[in-house]
């Protein structure tokens, strides 16, 4: 599967989980495809967000590093 492919499913699934709209779709879809998708949640300040969807992909940050942590640890 190609990059862009999986930037799209990576999207769908964000959109599903947090209920956002189309438009915070193609937002990360085109940042995802400029900084990669680690880096979007590294640098989330510095995407053009709603603080609402920010706070929401934060807590999903947070997710995503609690399990990093749990994952180094076993």
């Amino acid at each position: 599967m190609d990059l862009l492919m999986e930037y799209k499913k990576c999207a769908d699934l964000l959109v599903e989980l947090l209920d956002l709209d189309a438009q915070t779709k193609e937002k990360m879809i085109q940042c995802f495809q400029v900084m990669g998708i680690k880096n979007f949640f590294l640098s989330l300040e510095l995407v053009d967000l709603s603080p609402e969807t920010a706070e929401k992909l934060k807590s999903i940050k947070s997710i995503i590093e609690m399990l990093d942590e749990e994952r180094g640890q076993a």
